[in-house]
């Protein structure tokens, strides 16, 4: 009887064996022919000259006048920076930070508006002292699409302020009048000048409906002639905007303000 056990015994082990030498070998989750992945940029071959291409700095090359004329590619500082710059620390220690634009673009009338700013401006930064009336001088300007708007503002003691208004098509560099801005940017010009007058009339009288003898003033405000002569530009909102004067009978007789035209 234990001869048989053993023999038994001795059979199942020799099965299990053989089981075991014929069952698939599971394979390994890397294997050891799997290729690195590239850690280079890729080339391509010129078809003309055969010669290989990296492909990372063929697509870097092209050149700065390409990518400017591309309005979806354009950055603002490719187009405006400082001209001059400063910092006048004030009686007291507060500081009054001035700074007028030079507009980058090579076209006759960027650089006229260019000449037009340093001329009004420039001296200010030669002689502070002799402006110290001059709370704040700065600018703003906006890129959108196809326009450059660029607004320099001057604010003096009283609150009034003075200003240069420019709007640019930087694909051909030229200064865009009120009704090229609106054909341009699919507004009516004379309904942008209507809402323009609604808008004036609005803000005007709520300020200064109550000042004696300013009727005169308020007309010349108004006329037809004043608004149309207003400069049109896109402000932040990419809105139309338009630099007006502004005359009354307070702080020095007339100034500029800016007024919605849509």
């Amino acid at each position: 009887m234990k001869r048989l056990t053993a023999l038994l015994l001795a059979g199942m082990l020799a099965m299990t064996a053989l089981s075991a030498c014929s069952s698939p070998k599971k394979e390994d989750k890397a294997s050891a022919t799997d290729a690195p992945s590239s850690t280079y940029a890729s080339s391509t071959k010129n078809e003309k000259s055969g010669e290989e291409v990296d492909t990372d700095v063929a697509s870097s090359n092209a050149s700065d006048e390409e990518r400017k004329n591309d309005p979806a590619s354009v950055a603002l500082s490719d187009y405006i920076k400082n001209a001059k710059e400063s910092v006048i620390i004030l009686p007291g220690g507060s500081e009054k930070r001035c700074a007028i634009p030079e507009i980058l673009i090579d076209s006759s009338d960027a650089k006229a508006a260019n000449r037009e700013i340093v001329e009004k401006y420039g001296d200010y930064f030669d002689d502070p002292e002799g402006h110290n009336y001059v709370t704040e001088l700065n600018y703003e300007a906006y890129l959108y699409d196809k326009f450059l708007s660029v607004y320099v503002k001057n604010k003096v003691d009283g609150g009034n302020s003075y200003g240069l208004c420019y709007c640019f098509d930087i694909t051909n560099g030229s200064e865009l009048s009120a009704e090229k801005l609106c054909s341009m940017t699919d507004h009516d010009y004379n309904t942008a000048i209507s809402v323009l007058k609604t808008h004036l009339t609005s803000y005007y009288d709520d300020k200064y409906s109550q000042l004696p003898g300013n009727d005169e003033m308020r007309r010349q405000t108004l006329a037809d002639s004043n608004i149309k002569a207003s400069k049109l530009f896109l402000n932040d909102a990419h809105e139309l905007t338009a630099m007006v004067q502004i005359y009354a009978a307070v702080g020095g007789g007339n100034w500029v303000e800016t007024i919605p035209a849509e």
